[in-house]
């Protein structure tokens, strides 16, 4: 039952790295040697994703559904870590059957989760249904918020953390996305240090105590059942930084490729357990910021970046850092 897993892809096609192509070449076998000690007896097994950062095979037993999830490039302690904090909260999230970190048996990391269902919330175009799931999603992000994280960043695969402070761990991320270089481009030099003078290096971005983060909030990590309303099932695929600044969390489900009615019903949600201070609206301003301009080079609209540069020299303004002058953007 598990040879049609084994997938072997185009080599000439640029969009697939080489790990990728290795896994999906024995997938099958890999999937047989992983699921064969849980005794589990699946009766099917379905390829439901497979990109370079994410392969996801859904298991099929006579009573329920697993997802074996494998990282062919990175690796997934940042999820076992993020699943596990949850599940001592009794939140609500995949549950962990079984993981290894080690590439002792395979060459890649692997967990085996409870299956949380297919429905995103991405796939709902009704607002109002949106803005419910988006409340639920904002309440959740409030309690798990109050998860203390032992570190910034995310685990590496033997416990040790990747960043000693925010601001590293930021700066990772940014690092991540090639950030400098393509914000040089865009931007120019001038708007880019404004950028990172008034996000990444503004002393009020400082965080002291680094708590559980989700790392990635939008409608497509959002597991959601549909009947008479809405019912959040769970926050899926977790992204670093699963440790740091809860208002990360906020700022990137605010982020303004988001819909209206999903930002809206976040922060109603975040705010039922106490209304944000000034202060923190204004750190969400900045990572929001960050993150905007982050996701606009990753997805490469000429369009949007043809007014990247007045954009930001605006928002910086708006912050109270408008410290470029304007004939910069012109040249």
């Amino acid at each position: 039952m598990w040879a049609h897993l084994n997938l072997y892809l185009d080599p000439e096609d640029p969009a697939c790295s080489d790990p990728l192509r290795r896994v999906m070449a024995h997938l099958g076998d890999y999937a047989a040697v992983i699921v064969e000690p849980l005794k589990a007896r699946p009766t099917d097994a379905t390829l439901v994703r497979a990109t370079n950062q994410r392969i996801e095979v859904r298991l099929t037993t006579v009573t329920h559904h697993l997802l074996l999830v494998i990282a062919p490039e990175a690796d997934l302690a940042h999820e076992v870590f993020f699943l596990r904090s949850l599940a001592a909260c009794d939140l609500p999230a995949p549950r962990l059957i079984a993981y290894d970190l080690s590439c002792a048996n395979v060459p890649f990391t692997y967990a085996i989760e409870t299956y949380p269902g297919s429905l995103t919330l991405d796939r709902i175009n009704d607002a109002a249904l949106v803005r419910i799931a988006g409340r639920q999603t904002g309440r959740m992000l409030r309690r798990v918020h109050r998860i203390e994280a032992p570190g910034y960043g995310a685990p590496t695969p033997t416990g040790r953390w990747s960043a000693r402070t925010w601001r590293e761990a930021l700066a990772g991320w940014l690092e991540q996305r090639s950030f400098d270089d393509r914000a040089e481009v865009v931007l120019g030099a001038d708007i880019t240090s404004a950028l990172r003078a008034a996000t990444l290096d503004h002393p009020t971005l400082a965080c002291t105590q680094p708590r559980v983060l989700h790392g990635a909030v939008e409608p497509a990590r959002i597991v959601v059942t549909v009947g008479e309303s809405v019912q959040l099932e769970g926050l899926v695929q977790p992204a670093p930084p699963v440790g740091g600044d809860p208002l990360f969390d906020l700022a990137y489900a605010l982020a303004s490729r988001q819909s209206a009615a999903f930002r809206r019903g976040v922060m109603e949600g975040y705010e039922m357990a106490g209304t944000l201070t000034a202060e923190q609206h204004t750190r969400i301003d900045r990572l929001r910021l960050l993150i905007d301009v982050a996701q606009a080079l990753e997805e490469d609209d000429p369009a949007v970046l043809a007014g990247l540069p007045a954009a930001v020299m605006a928002r910086l303004e708006a912050l109270g850092e408008g410290i470029v002058n304007r004939a910069t953007v012109s040249q």
